[in-house]
């Protein structure tokens, strides 16, 4: 799949009319997601990321080069995904790794002492992490050092607050007009999916099997409830199951609990996870990506004991889809993928493969393979 020449070079002159009129001035009070107005002084050079996958928000804004601006964070997509790390990497040699990765805790453990020592500027913290980080009185200890501190979001609620997200660090990066190209991509790309959704009165009942063979052939079923995958089920038009088996925002439950529910479609997530226990889909991006191996690995799982019984499989209602969407401002490519699934005819309204090149073209990647969800193959 390849991003056009006049595309790519049609969108940087629109872009080069808009900086100027969208331009920053700072000193500027901005509202974070988690509703906190935070004063940035100047724009800042030295960032601090507690989840590594907002790299996908800066691929967007600082087009150039996401990494210019990074001095330490928690590089998780190079732990989790290596086949789309590789891509970043490839791309931007020289800078992917000159930040520190201190490898933060989920929910925003961290070494202070550290963090100062890299002079940042600014702070990007996922909102999950806040309790932690207010319980253990770093935000106070930053606020004292004239640290600025936003959280964003792109996985508690991800189609409204990844949007946020993205208008928001445009706003603090001095990068305001890449952020209106991409949010005006997202939103006309979103009001197709609502508009097929409003055309059917059932909404599917769908099942998210998470990480799918992460932990081998025989684990099975991690989900999420009415937080991460559970809310773009439910923004593409389906009835997320999770969210009525689980008491919090993730867990397992067993495949008879998931039989006995009949869901209409079920939904396996995946990428290149490490360890050789996992026999996950490896969707993603880059030349190592192959359909064959993605195809083998839903077969496998398919083979489980149980699942040939379950109605989404009878049916051939079974899909696989890149597992990183869930946690990314590009999670509209997850929703129109999840939309077809859901209402296979009407869903033929969407384009996902310009989608994907449309995307790459408001990103400073260059086009390279990718294979980001599939039917499974028929066993």
């Amino acid at each position: 799949m390849h991003v056009f020449k006049h595309l790519i070079a049609g969108l940087g002159l629109l872009l080069t009319g808009q900086t100027l009129a969208h331009a920053t001035t700072y000193p500027v009070t901005v509202t974070d997601v988690a509703n906190r107005q935070v004063e940035i002084a100047h724009e800042p050079k030295r960032i601090v990321l507690q989840d590594g996958r907002d790299l996908f928000t800066l691929a967007l804004l600082d087009r150039n080069d996401p990494f210019q601006r990074i001095v330490a964070w928690n590089n998780i997509v190079k732990r989790s995904d290596a086949n789309t790390w590789k891509v970043f990497e490839n791309q931007w040699p020289k800078t992917a790794n000159q930040a520190i990765d201190m490898q933060f805790g989920d929910d925003g453990d961290l070494n202070l002492e550290a963090i100062v020592a890299s002079r940042p500027d600014l702070l990007v913290f996922q909102t999950r992490a806040r309790a932690s980080l207010d319980n253990a009185g770093v935000a106070q200890k930053l606020a004292a050092l004239k640290i600025p501190v936003v959280f964003v979001d792109s996985d508690l609620d991800p189609v409204t607050n990844s949007q946020k997200t993205v208008a928001l660090l445009g706003k603090v990066l001095n990068r305001e007009a890449e952020a209106k190209a991409y949010l005006d991509f997202y939103s006309e790309r979103l009001a197709k999916i609502d508009g097929i959704i409003k055309q059917h009165t059932q909404k599917p009942l769908v099942f998210v099997e998470a990480k799918a063979g992460q932990g081998g052939v025989s684990a099975c079923c991690f989900t999420h409830g009415d937080v991460y995958w559970g809310k773009l089920v439910q923004a593409a038009g389906g009835q997320n199951l999770g969210s009525s088996l689980l008491p919090g925002a993730t867990g397992d439950v067993t495949l008879e609990t998931v039989l006995g529910k009949k869901p209409d479609v079920y939904v396996m997530t995946g990428s290149q996870f490490p360890g050789n226990a996992s026999v996950a889909p490896p969707y993603g991006f880059g030349d190592s990506v192959r359909q064959p191996l993605i195809d083998h690995a839903l077969s496998v799982l398919q083979k489980r004991p149980g699942f040939a019984q379950l109605k989404a499989s009878q049916n051939g209602r079974v899909y696989g889809i890149y597992h990183q969407f869930y946690a990314s401002s590009w999670n509209i490519l997850a929703l129109e993928y999840l939309n077809q699934a859901f209402y296979p005819d009407s869903a033929q309204q969407l384009d996902t493969a310009n989608s994907l090149t449309t995307l790459f073209g408001l990103t400073g990647l260059k086009a390279v393979p990718a294979i980001l969800y599939s039917p499974a193959p028929v066993n």
